[in-house]
């Protein structure tokens, strides 16, 4: 949190912008699971015991599901916009910094660094913070978002399906630190130093 609130220092004036991003991540990911859940009503209707199907819920419900999955990509890429624009705000802030100064430096300085290497130093390096803010950060809401919203709605569906989907990633969670604990790393050891 510390090195995010330094590079907040540089959006001067825009430092809202990421933020934003982040929630209209997340209500993305809240909008993109909605066709799921609308998809269920259908199959709700398609299967209802008794009576015949009638189109009207059926199709009132596929124009959600269109509507909402074009919806949870436009809310997704104004994110992207946003947190781009933060991204951009931030490297043209680290290159304005480090201009500033570099023009107080003595002129020692300049004898011993050449202006390549300066050159990388301000501006491949302001570069680096781009993937993390622009790209990473409203993936990082979505990744949170994503199983936590579609482990509620299971358990708001049928809380038996619930548990029959997580007892395998709970054995799964439980195999995979076995392996990766101190005994499976002994085992690969001896696995792999045996003749």
């Amino acid at each position: 949190m510390r090195v995010l609130a330094k590079l907040e220092s540089y959006m001067t004036g825009r430092r809202a912008l990421l933020p934003a991003a982040l929630v209209l991540s997340a209500v993305s990911t809240l909008v993109g699971t909605a066709p799921y859940v609308l998809v269920w009503f259908i199959m709700r209707e398609l299967f209802a015991d008794g009576a015949g199907v009638s189109s009207g819920p059926v199709l009132l419900y596929a124009w959600w599901v269109a509507g909402t999955a074009i919806a949870g990509v436009v809310l997704y890429f104004a994110a992207l916009s946003l947190s781009h624009l933060a991204a951009f705000r931030v490297a043209v802030g680290i290159r304005r910094y480090a201009m500033q100064k570099i023009v107080w430096m003595p002129l020692g300085f300049f004898d011993a660094n050449t202006s390549g290497r300066i050159r990388k130093i301000i501006d491949d390096d302001a570069s680096i913070t781009h993937s993390s803010l622009a790209h990473q950060m409203p993936d990082l809401a979505a990744t949170v978002l994503t199983p936590l919203s579609v482990l509620v709605l299971i358990f708001v569906f049928d809380w038996r399906l619930a548990i029959a989907c997580l007892l395998p990633i709970l054995f799964a969670l439980l195999l995979m630190s076995s392996m990766t604990g101190d005994r499976g790393r002994a085992r690969m050891k001896l696995y792999m130093t045996s003749p």
